[in-house]
């Protein structure tokens, strides 16, 4: 750290004056190992997480297309982070726009700007970037000097709440396409590059038509998602940026399978990414060995949706604890059964603890989200858990969910208490258990899309219902409604809900996904003014939705079939072992791509 860094004591004006020393183009500002620096590439690019270094320096897809850009193309691809409220006011003081970490140049001055949408409660902060970097926060008022405003990764499944901020959007995953996007944006002036960029499948230009929710029916084209079909030949990640501060996740990152077919009814992710694609357990084995010594971690989680789906599961495990026998190998996302306890316990020694996602407490409901768990799998799957070692057992639910009745919630509190049971059974004196309770938000492209929002007011009471329910020994925390109530104005909006994000903005709100951040009186004040309702629309007899600018791949047809039987109780079958489902998204040079799969259990 240089002599001059900053104190605790330092005035105001001392720390503006330390950042517009520091902060200089051509001045390395960074420092991570593995980190890229192209001096001379052009075009020059930036990739932003829109929260703060410490979160977005763990997100595997900008650390996937950071690297693509710069090994693979003649870019030089940047990175820029959101700054907490405390240093953004420091650089507005001090007349700092905000910089690269790669190059410390103005971001302003890249040709492309490229975002990614995690979720929506971080849209306030990409308008907090833009303005710290002077860029104009509308697309319609950019000129030649600015860079292209390009969003993508998941929020791209609905981009018009955030049309008017955005030049483009990129539908789908862009790995297949980086080449392309590269040389677009190496077109001589915006509007070349503009048009360019509508010519690469998978971009959006916001400033386009879309469908209409009007009697007259869709209007414009459909863009459709972009699938990597070549995922199971690519190698995984192996040279990560490796952060000099600690980051949220500390541990070397192997993503093993890419998609889905599980079929919950409330995932967006599971329809966004299919189909399934499987990378070889050798391949991954080799990954695991290059990311451990290239980032020095004791840790390797091998990612998907839901790794103990993938086919090479075992052999990925074995392979890798036989290289590195005190390597922690885990495994996120565990299904509600006992062999997917057991597969997570050959990963490591140590016991810490295991989450369940049972969803829904009744058998009637896990049903209704073709959420396949009986009782005896979940009895299982607890006893599994406490009986391998593990200290600790969250289970994880959700309450406002379409159909959902009050005996559903209280028997919530029901599963908790056999799981408390057969916990103090198994493993007397030793176990823990802990609930998580979040709030059913629906999501474009799923088949609850048209279910609506269950309301502030119900999601209360579900709250407090189940707290009166629950055994004492049970810990349970309940997501905030009031940002619930948010995210889903956000994710099932049109275009007019960009000003509803421009407003709260301007009115303070940032961070949104911080619970010491969030405001709910700045997003009130923000609908009453513009005369709007939290909440989001009600979509249930909309013939066309605002987001289906976007095709998924997945058949509205389909999806809708899936609200039907849904509503009649009736599950669907994973079509990854079985028969297919007709969704619409295999097709063509899209397909599933598995490997052989092994003894499981």
């Amino acid at each position: 750290m240089p002599e001059d860094s900053p104190r605790e004591d330092r005035r105001p004006h001392e720390l503006t004056d330390l950042l517009a020393r520091v902060v200089r183009p051509g001045r390395y500002v960074g420092g991570e190992f593995h980190a890229r620096r192209k001096g001379r590439g052009r075009p020059r690019i930036v990739l932003s997480y829109p929260d703060v270094y410490e979160v977005g320096i763990a997100n595997l897809g900008l650390q996937i297309i950071y690297a693509q850009m710069n090994d693979a193309t003649p870019a030089a691809a940047e990175r820029a982070y959101c700054p907490w409220p405390d240093m953004a006011a420091l650089m507005r003081a001090g007349g700092v726009s905000l910089w690269s970490l790669e190059s410390g140049a103005p971001v302003r001055s890249a040709d492309l700007w490229g975002f990614t949408l995690p979720h929506e409660l971080t849209y306030t902060n990409i308008l907090e970037m833009l303005d710290l970097a002077g860029v104009p926060l509308h697309a319609a008022e950019r000129g030649d000097d600015d860079p292209i405003v390009l969003g993508g990764g998941p929020g791209a499944a609905n981009p018009l709440p955030l049309a008017r901020f955005f030049d483009a959007f990129f539908i789908g995953e862009a790995e297949g396409r980086v080449g392309e996007l590269v040389a677009a944006v190496e077109a001589p002036d915006r509007a070349s590059r503009l048009r360019r960029l509508a010519t690469v499948p998978g971009v959006w230009l916001s400033g386009g038509a879309d469908r209409s929710v009007s009697p007259h029916g869709p209007v414009g084209p459909r863009v459709r998602r972009q699938v990597f079909t070549d995922f199971s030949r690519t190698p995984p990640l192996s040279e990560p940026l490796v952060p000099l501060i600690e980051g949220v996740h500390d541990r070397a990152v192997i993503e093993v399978m890419r998609g889905c077919t599980a079929g919950c009814r409330f995932c967006q992710a599971g329809i966004w990414y299919r189909p399934v694609r499987e990378r070889p357990p050798e391949m991954v084995v080799e990954a695991a060995a290059r990311a451990l010594r290239a980032t020095g971690c004791d840790e390797v989680s091998l990612i998907s949706l839901s790794s103990c789906d993938y086919g090479g599961v075992r052999e990925a495990i074995a392979g890798v604890r036989e290289r590195f026998p005190h390597v922690r190998v885990s495994l996120p996302s565990l299904r509600v059964d006992s062999a997917a306890v057991v597969l997570a316990g050959l990963g490591a020694e140590q016991r810490g603890s295991v989450t369940l996602a049972p969803e829904a407490g009744s058998q009637a409901l896990r049903d209704a989200v073709d959420k396949r768990v009986d009782e005896d799998d979940f009895t299982a799957a607890v006893e599994a858990v406490f009986r391998a070692g593990y200290s600790g057992l969250k289970l994880y639910f959700m309450v406002g969910l379409p159909g959902e009745t009050d005996d559903d919630v209280a028997a919530i509190a029901g599963l908790a208490a056999k799981a408390l049971g057969r916990a103090a059974a198994t493993a007397p004196g030793k176990a823990r258990l802990s609930l998580a309770v979040s709030s059913f938000v629906p999501k474009a492209h799923t088949a609850f899309e048209r279910a609506g929002f269950a309301g502030e007011m119900l999601i209360r009471r579900r709250q407090e219902l189940l707290r009166a329910r629950l055994p004492r020994q049970v810990r349970a925390r309940f997501h905030d409604v009031e940002t619930s109530l948010v995210e889903a104005t956000l994710a099932m909006g049109g275009r007019e809900v960009g000003a509803l994000i421009e407003h709260a903005w301007r009115g303070g709100a940032r961070f949104d996904g911080w619970r010491e951040s969030f405001d709910a009186g700045v997003w009130r004040r923000a609908a009453a003014e513009l005369g709007m309702e939290l909440g989001g629309p009600d979509w249930t007899a909309a013939e066309v939705l605002p987001w289906q600018v976007v095709d998924p791949l997945a058949h509205d047809a389909w999806l809708r079939a899936e609200a039907a039987r849904a509503r009649r109780g009736e599950t669907t079958d994973d079509c990854r072992g079985g028969a297919c489902t007709s969704c619409g998204v295999c097709g063509g040079e899209v397909e599933m791509d598995l490997v052989a799969r092994g003894d499981r259990r």
